[in-house]
């Protein structure tokens, strides 16, 4: 993530894009960012009129965006309304821009739908190199309170690098967590003592945990080391609350999916709610 040199934010302007905004406002005025302000149609067969009309309509909100950053003291490029696949044509445009972040709202959903991470979202982050900021609509990022699980894999050692990063420039308090899932069942036909087992396990986990913080520098950052044991995606979101979490930053590996308990499900059952902004960071 480095100084976030370059920010692209697709807006829809559809949509309440405040949280959005005001996470460019906060983020710029830490790192001085340039800011790209995109808007995306769908591909599809309109007229030359209808197509102006469109344009005119959607640069006049996106320019009103624009004058209020600039307010701000916001670089900000002029804006630009581009037509392509929505998911494609920004996951493109991020790469020949060499951005160091794509930050996007969460399209909110209406209360009683159960899933509140948008599909597009969901695509940016697996089709995306860059990292991901995925703003949520409903409440503000203060950058105050960090929190990075972690695996002990080089995905989560890069998040975490960026967490810490973060943190020191926000003076954010920063909460490392793991989960491991202990044991709950094994065959009677194994001579294995659960409770016994399960208490190496966590004593493993300790002693890993010890040797992956200390190597990052902390010096200067506010934080705190947690294990948890239990459903891993159900103590992400738990720790999420009880620390008062507004960002959460994971590590990702690819376009494959996510390293370790972050493979597939477990991360998409935490973020496809969610529970606060979160940024996800691939690993190289």
């Amino acid at each position: 993530m480095q100084q976030l040199e370059k920010i692209l934010a697709p807006i829809d302007v559809h949509n309440d894009s405040k949280e959005q905004i005001k996470a460019i406002i906060k983020l710029s005025e830490v790192f001085h960012s340039e800011v790209l302000l995109i808007y995306v149609v769908p591909d599809q067969e309109i007229s030359v009129a209808t197509k102006d009309i469109l344009v005119k309509s959607i640069m006049g909100s996106l320019n009103e965006i624009k004058e209020g950053l600039i307010d701000k003291q916001v670089k900000v490029r002029q804006p630009e309304v581009i037509f392509g696949p929505i998911v494609e044509t920004i996951v493109q445009k991020a790469t020949k821009e060499k951005v160091s972040l794509i930050l996007i709202g969460d399209r909110q959903k209406k209360k009683r739908e159960k899933f509140k991470l948008g599909v597009i979202a969901g695509q940016i982050i697996r089709e995306s190199d860059k990292p991901v900021f995925v703003v949520n609509g409903e409440k503000e990022t203060f950058f105050s309170n960090i929190l990075c699980p972690v695996d002990f894999s080089e995905p989560s050692k890069r998040a975490l690098h960026n967490a810490i990063f973060l943190a020191g420039k926000f003076n954010a308090t920063l909460d490392i967590l793991t989960v491991y899932e202990p044991l709950k069942y094994v065959s009677r036909w194994t001579n294995i003592n659960l409770v016994a087992e399960n208490a190496e396990r966590l004593k493993d986990i300790g002693m890993e945990m010890q040797v992956f913080v200390a190597g990052f520098d902390l010096s200067g950052i506010v934080y705190n080391v947690e294990i948890q044991s239990g459903k891993i995606d159900a103590k992400i979101r738990n720790a999420i609350k009880r620390h008062g979490a507004d960002l959460l930053i994971m590590g990702t590996n690819g376009r494959s999916g996510l390293s370790r308990f972050f493979m597939g499900s477990v991360t998409e059952k935490v973020i496809r709610e969610m529970p606060c902004s979160f940024i996800t960071v691939k690993s190289v």
